[in-house]
């Protein structure tokens, strides 16, 4: 391992995320840094920009493709207005096209950026939908609903005391996974990210909570506690009164108390969860395309009864640009560019189903989906 990129990069995330518990910070460059995925650009001896390009696994439309997610992206104070972040996502874009992922992601960490990310291409295609529910709403409509009869448990009490995954880890992974899996146009988790997620949630006083019925695994809540009001980053539940369940539980958080004891129904639950339709949706995250003919070859697969001709310039990754005719399930390409010619960014939008009732006509056959991710460590 080269320690002295690591450390420089390491001083340039001090000096560019100030604001940052240093506890995450410690906690990234043990669990998450890697040198393979560090992009990085040096001027005068020493690291002045950086981020991290990490795979993730993508549902997609019954397969599994590549997403290269952009993390930590960050240029010494000292240089910037000098183009080095441009510079440095192109590079981290065509690293990404030889990684073999078919798109890229990131998350901006203000509404700013998202405009700034547009500059190489990048194009809002994450949302997700928040739930707000008083606690004590929330006690008064289960009092009449039928009991699930599920026990919560905080998955950090099962697995104490332990260095190495247990019995218990797996079990509660492999029904994650499966949850998570059934999601399409999500980003996945393996089970060393899931291990760095839970790592996390342990650190900060956070709380995965686990509901069992009998012996069988049947919810799961990621709890989050930010200025003494609860996030629910994502959550899993086989039943309306086993959420109820997990909702009760994570109301307890606010004092730290014990899972068997009184929800305090003072407590406001902000609940985040996949897009849903016709309810207010928030920006989350951004896309850019870096493997049109793969996605547009698989869409293509799954839609079989689509019809379709677009041209499309890509200035930053070439190999992209031609004609693509989809027909019959199957796709064909050539590199002249006819006239009905589309942007990066308006098939990025109709690849990831991203509310293509606004994009150009020829993009309206692409269908609507609710892509999205959580979990990030963002």
């Amino acid at each position: 391992m080269n320690d002295r990129i690591k450390n420089e990069t390491r001083v340039l995330w001090d000096k560019c995320f100030s604001e940052e518990d240093k506890r995450f910070v410690d906690f990234y460059f043990e669990k998450r840094y890697n040198e393979n995925d560090n992009i990085f650009i040096e001027k005068d001896g020493k690291v002045v920009s950086a981020l991290q390009l990490i795979s993730y696994p993508f549902s997609y439309y019954g397969k599994t493709i590549g997403c290269s997610y952009l993390s930590g992206c960050c240029t010494d104070p000292d240089y910037r207005s000098q183009g080095l972040m441009n510079d440095l996502i192109i590079k981290a874009l065509k690293q990404a096209k030889n990684n073999g992922a078919c798109f890229a992601a990131l998350i901006p960490a203000s509404e700013s950026l998202f405009n700034y990310y547009a500059g190489t291409n990048f194009v809002t295609t994450f949302d997700y939908s928040k739930i707000r529910i008083n606690l004590s709403q929330q006690v008064n409509e289960t009092t009449s609903q039928q009991v699930s009869n599920s026990v919560i448990s905080d998955f950090q009490q099962l697995i104490a005391n332990s260095q190495q995954p247990t019995a218990d880890f797996y079990e509660v992974y492999e029904y994650f996974n499966n949850k998570m899996r059934a999601r399409n146009c999500c980003i996945q988790h393996n089970e060393y990210d899931f291990k760095v997620i839970t790592d996390d949630l342990e650190l900060f006083d956070n709380h995965l909570l686990v509901a069992r019925y009998g012996e069988d695994i049947c919810g799961l809540a990621f709890c989050y506690l930010r200025n003494d009001e609860i996030y629910i980053k994502d959550v899993f539940a086989k039943s309306s009164a086993i959420f109820s369940d997990l909702i009760s539980a994570a109301g307890k958080m606010t004092k730290g108390e014990s899972l068997k004891s009184k929800a305090s129904e003072s407590v406001s639950i902000n609940i985040l969860v996949p897009p849903v339709a016709g309810q207010k949706t928030h920006r989350l995250g951004m896309a850019r395309l870096i493997d049109a003919e793969t996605m547009l070859r698989l869409y293509a697969m799954s839609h079989p009864k689509m019809k379709i001709e677009i041209s499309l310039v890509d200035t930053i990754l070439p190999e992209n640009n031609g004609t693509y005719y989809i027909n019959n399930g199957t796709l064909d390409k050539k590199n002249s560019i006819g006239t009905n010619v589309v942007d990066i960014e308006q098939l990025t939008q109709a690849l990831f189903g991203y509310k293509t009732e606004t994009l150009p006509e020829k993009l309206k056959a692409f269908n609507n989906q609710a892509t999205f991710m959580s979990l990030m460590l963002d």
